[in-house]
Order: C-alpha cells, then sequence, then structure tokens
C-alpha cells in the first residue's frame, strides 16, 4: 500500500534530517518505527502526510508512493484525501470546542455519514460519549488521546499515521490505547504506521519493525525476530543477557557497542 524509497528530507534548504529512509506497509498491517528522540521517525511521517511544506521541509530526493501514485511534496490536503490521517504526538485538540465537535470537525466527507461515524467512534471510546459536550481543553491527557485517535477515524482513513500515541500516559492508559490500535486494525483493515519510543508495546502489536537513527533505518525485519535481537533487547527494551533488567547507568554508552554503526 505504502512505499517509501530512498527519500532525503531537507529543512530550510540546508538541515538534512532524513538521509535515505526506506519502508512499506502493506494492506492491513501494522508496521512500528523505533528510535530515540530526533532519529526522524516524526519527519518520516509528515514526508508522507504532506505536512514538510509547512515547516519549511522538502524531501529532495527519493519517492513515496500510495497505491501506485506518487505523494512526494503533495498537499496535504490532497493526501488526505486519498485516504492517508495522521494523529500528531502530543494530543493537538480544539481546545476550545466540545468532544463531538472535535469529531464532527475530522470527517472529511462533510455531513454525509455523519451520525454512523460518530456512533463507530464512540463504540471504540465508550468514554467519550459521556464527554460530548465537554471542551476538549478540559479533558484529561488519556481522554485527549482517545478523542484524536477517534477523530481520525471519523476521515475513515485506508492508512493511520500514529505519532508517540502513549507519550505521557499512565501505563494502564497506555495498555488501553494499544489495544484500541489493535481493534481499529483488526475491525476495519486499517493499515497503521505506527511511531513509537515504547518499544516493548510496539512490537507486541506490530508485524514488521523499523529502527531509526539520525536519520536512517539502521535494522528492520518481522517484529518477533527484532524483539529477540540483542541489541533491541538491551537499548530499547532495557533487557540485558538472560532477560535480566538493566538500569540506565549500565547502557547509557551504549553507542560504541552498537552492531549496525
Amino acid at each position: 500500500m505504502l512505499v517509501v524509497q530512498q527519500i532525503e528530507v531537507f529543512f530550510q534548504h540546508v538541515i538534512q534530517v532524513l538521509k535515505g529512509v526506506s519502508l512499506t506497509v502493506p494492506p492491513g498491517q501494522i508496521v512500528c518505527v523505533l528510535g530515540a528522540n530526533g532519529a526522524g521517525k516524526s519527519t518520516t511521517l509528515k514526508a508522507i502526510s504532506g505536512l514538510l511544506a509547512a515547516e519549511d521541509g522538502r524531501v529532495t530526493d527519493g519517492l513515496i508512493e500510495f497505491d501506485g501514485k506518487r505523494i512526494d511534496n503533495r498537499l496535504a490536503h490532497d493526501v488526505a484525501g486519498m485516504g492517508i490521517t495522521q494523529v500528531f504526538e502530543g494530543r493537538r485538540v480544539l481546545e476550545h470546542l466540545t468532544v463531538d465537535e472535535n469529531l464532527r470537525a475530522g470527517n472529511l466527507g462533510g455531513t454525509r455519514g455523519m451520525q454512523s461515524k460518530l456512533e463507530q467512534v464512540y463504540s471504540i471510546f465508550p468514554h467519550l460519549k459521556s464527554l460530548r459536550k465537554k471542551a476538549a481543553g478540559w479533558l484529561s491527557g488519556g481522554e485527549q488521546q482517545m478523542l484524536v485517535i477517534g477523530r481520525a477515524i471519523m476521515a475513515d482513513p485506508r492508512l493511520l499515521l500514529l505519532d508517540e500515541p502513549s507519550l505521557g500516559l499512565a501505563p494502564l492508559l497506555v495498555k488501553e490505547i494499544f489495544a484500541t490500535i489493535e481493534r481499529i486494525n483488526r475491525e476495519f483493515s486499517t493499515a497503521i504506521l505506527l511511531v513509537e519510543q515504547n518499544a516493548a508495546r510496539a512490537l507486541e502489536i506490530a508485524s514488521y519493525a523499523y529502527v531509526m537513527e539520525n536519520g536512517r533505518i539502521v535494522m528492520d525485519g518481522e517484529a518477533q525476530v527484532v524483539k529477540e535481537n540483542p541489541d533491541i533487547k538491551e537499548f530499547y527494551l532495557g533487557l540485558g543477557e538472560f532477560g535480566t533488567r538493566k538500569s540506565y547507568k549500565d547502557v547509557k554508552h551504549y553507542k560504541r557497542r552498537k552492531r549496525w554503526l
């Protein structure tokens, strides 16, 4: 469904962030991208969704295809109209609008099928239904995360781009959010490209995984295979030999030992 092939991204014509990134997302699959802050994960999503131009960024080399059509450097609303919806990091709600109004804003089809889509979202997030008249700015972090995912579902996406959906949430809410991501994928056959720092959770639900560092893909493979990689265990899952938990002090100088560097 999605093919990203050797893309390079520059901001302001001088700052290179992506250096030959390639990845694919098959129809109906969950694919995750792991990496530390600054690795280029969010930039990759913005390159796909057409949002680089808003930050004076551009794909300068390579290509991005969706269903065989090139979409690199196309306008964001054109990309959204093709069935790609991005959920940003940081739970960006329309604070002064109600929950119901936020959801309605996500419906690209106008009033057509509005009510059925709303009921669909409220069936996935029943807690939101009780808050439908409440201003989004007064919701908790977990409720806002449910809302932005629900708003994305209103656009009826074929490919959902999720940027750090677990960021800043309590462990029980993280578990609920990831269960919901699995449900969306299973019930609607929605392909999902998931960017996450919570590697353990992401690898549990994904079928394929990529690891990014410094604007490059440094490792990829089936999620369960990547999960068993010694470097991934140590540097992303915090596990040492024989599965023992390691402290940050033990792994903070990890760069010198990574096999892919």
